[in-house]
């Protein structure tokens, strides 16, 4: 069967561009540790944050730049999702490790726990269905998981919340990354984990 080639994304939106930067899935994860460790010391929300930022994003950084620079090779290309995504699974899969041997806060290994069930649905998808968005994905988990566990309980944050995750989809569509259904199918895709590991992890 032949491959259809991606089509390039359009950048002619600068703001549209820019949002799918700033609100890209490894940096929407930084401030959302930090959150869900809110209640630790600071000491210990560092700890622990710069130890599963460090196993969890580092591989997929060097990785993703090594195929971008050697072989000009781009994540917008369905196929190099999927070796990604492979790396993430084993990276997430290595951190949860970690956390339950050092005994790490039990929201830590929920939300390591959702990570690997989330990103083998993710790949699969990916492989078989469409490109699935995982921008849409990673901010429908962050905030799904914020909003299970308290975090956003405020009206003016929840607001905000979901603004950012309506206007960061509304630009992986308006840049041509992603289609509608491959941005919604994304926000299911990562809201759903969090609603069945973290109510049967964290009750």
């Amino acid at each position: 069967m032949t491959t259809i080639p991606d089509t390039a994304p359009d950048h002619s939106n600068k703001f549209a561009f820019i949002i799918g930067r700033i609100f890209h899935p490894f940096l929407v994860v930084i401030p959302t540790i930090f959150v869900v460790l809110s209640d630790l010391t600071l000491g210990e929300a560092l700890k622990w944050s710069f130890l599963v930022l460090g196993i969890v994003l580092t591989p997929g950084i060097l990785i993703n730049t090594y195929i971008g620079l050697r072989h000009k090779k781009y994540v917008y290309q369905r196929e190099i999702r999927g070796p990604l995504y492979l790396i993430g699974f084993l990276s997430g899969l290595a951190c949860l490790i970690v956390l339950i041997v050092l005994g790490a806060p039990r929201i830590l290994i929920a939300g390591l726990t959702v990570l690997i069930v989330w990103l083998p649905a993710q790949m699969l998808i990916n492989q078989y269905v469409t490109k699935i968005s995982a921008h849409a994905s990673v901010i429908a988990g962050c905030l799904t998981g914020l909003l299970l566990i308290g975090k956003l309980n405020h009206p003016v944050v929840l607001a905000l919340v979901i603004l950012v995750a309506v206007i960061t989809m509304w630009s992986r569509v308006e840049t041509k990354n992603h289609t509608v259904p491959q941005v919604v199918m994304g926000f299911l895709v990562g809201a759903l984990p969090v609603l069945i590991v973290f109510p049967l992890m964290l009750s």
